[in-house]
């Protein structure tokens, strides 16, 4: 099979060639071909449950109905195979026009040389894998002193499951919109494969939408695995119903354990485990993508700042008002203690200029608004004797301020004083 690019090279006559047109023609059947796939994988899994399922209600005793079953399960996965040829095809194809493929060659090797062969052999073993029609035999496994028997069917759909983790990220990408001839010539420029691989780690990264579906998918899929790995061993376990096996994943996957239900074969064992560790994968994921969310962006950041720092300097605003009132009230009270008689003795001991400083809350003010303005120019301040002194020298110069404004008003009451009594003078006052 020759892609259209090489038929067009090959042609004689010359041909105007449009590769951006070419690829969103290339792009939009590769899409239709990945529905198609994705659709159809998912519709041999729901068949294989379907008919595992009846066939253990029916004690895993095969009948005619249950092969039919099977046979139209093996005619899925035929159409299955044919549709991925054409997905990776139509891949090819893109790969061509692109200029990725080496030229001169056969359509094999260039399709082997293009690296589409190995994901082309691990997804056709995946997806052969399903109950063959008119197989039925009993899986023997001992461990734990336990003896399980399990049937072909219900080990086959199982491990059928890893089609689901095979086309989750396709499932993403198509939804995400990210993979189209578009971003595929951006990416061809900067010479980045725009890749599921690619779209998973920028919508795992950006989407918690996408963290949820995989936990689901996760959950969904590990609690069918244990009601099949758990159910043989009758009534020793009731992990046989699908919201106990749902409790026991979610249980295990968030670390908690609460251990009232545990599994008891060694197969359910080993899906706790599994469990377990993409577990951790998962909630890494979840943490980095919180994380990120709650990252503020620089211009967040800069507003936030501007925004702290109003805050900041009207809160250093009430604090030095704050200050200043019980200053006022401090000096007040030391000068009215000055002319009591009762305490002229304290005051002619000595007991300092800087009386104000043993007023409680006027300190406490006044300490409570010099850290402030440590906070807001320098941040916290830990030099707590740079602190004490810085303190004293505001004190003294606050406390000089207030014996000038004393004097000050003294003055104007005396000239109100004067004019009031003595008729109004002409004399100015200086301030």
């Amino acid at each position: 099979m020759k892609g259209d690019y090489a038929a067009l090279k090959a042609m004689d006559q010359p041909m105007a060639f449009n590769r951006g047109e070419e690829l969103q023609k290339l792009d939009v059947r590769r899409q239709k071909v990945n529905v198609w796939v994705i659709g159809l994988a998912l519709t041999g899994i729901l068949i294989a449950v379907i008919e595992n399922e009846l066939l253990w209600h029916n004690r895993n005793i095969p009948v005619m109905s249950f092969q039919l079953i099977k046979l139209l399960n093996s005619g899925v996965t035929l159409i299955l195979f044919y549709s991925i040829l054409q997905y990776y095809a139509v891949e090819f194809e893109l790969l061509e026009v692109s200029g990725k493929t080496v030229m001169g060659t056969s359509y094999l090797q260039a399709f082997i040389l293009s690296g589409l062969l190995r994901p082309f052999l691990i997804e056709t073993a995946i997806i052969l894998i399903h109950p063959l029609p008119f197989v039925n035999y009993i899986v023997h496994i001992w461990g734990l002193d336990t003896y399980c028997a399990y049937s072909s069917d219900g080990f086959v759909t199982v491990f059928m499951m890893l089609r689901l983790y095979h086309y989750t990220p396709r499932i993403i990408a198509e939804a995400s919109g990210l993979r189209n001839e578009k971003t595929r010539l951006i990416g061809l420029m900067n010479n980045v494969d725009i890749s599921y691989h690619f779209i998973g780690k920028a919508m795992l990264r950006d989407s918690l939408l996408t963290l949820l579906f995989l936990f689901i998918v996760s959950v969904v899929t590990l609690a069918y695995a244990t009601i099949v790995f758990e159910r043989p061993i009758g009534p020793d376990t009731n992990l046989d119903l699908f919201e106990n096996s749902v409790w026991l994943v979610i249980i295990t996957m968030t670390t908690v354990g609460y251990g009232d239900i545990y599994p008891k074969t060694p197969m359910g064992r080993y899906v706790a485990i599994f469990a377990a560790l993409l577990a951790v994968v998962l909630v890494a994921l979840a943490v980095g993508a919180v994380t990120d969310r709650l990252t503020l962006s620089r211009d967040e950041s800069k507003v936030l700042e501007f925004i702290e720092n109003i805050r900041s300097k009207q809160e250093r605003k009430s604090a030095a008002a704050q200050m200043l009132q019980h200053a006022w009230r401090a000096y007040q009270s030391q000068l009215s203690k000055k002319h009591q008689k009762g305490n002229k003795h304290a005051y002619e001991s000595g007991v300092g200029e800087n009386n104000i400083l043993y007023e409680p809350l006027f300190y406490k003010a006044a300490l409570h608004y010099s850290q402030m303005r440590a906070e807001s120019v320098n941040g916290i301040s830990t030099d707590v004797a740079l602190t004490v002194t810085e303190n004293a020298v505001g004190i003294k110069h606050m406390q000089n301020q207030m014996e000038e404004l004393e004097r000050k008003l003294t003055d104007m009451h005396n000239m109100i004083k004067t004019a009031v009594l003595g008729g109004a003078s002409t004399k100015s006052t200086k301030w």
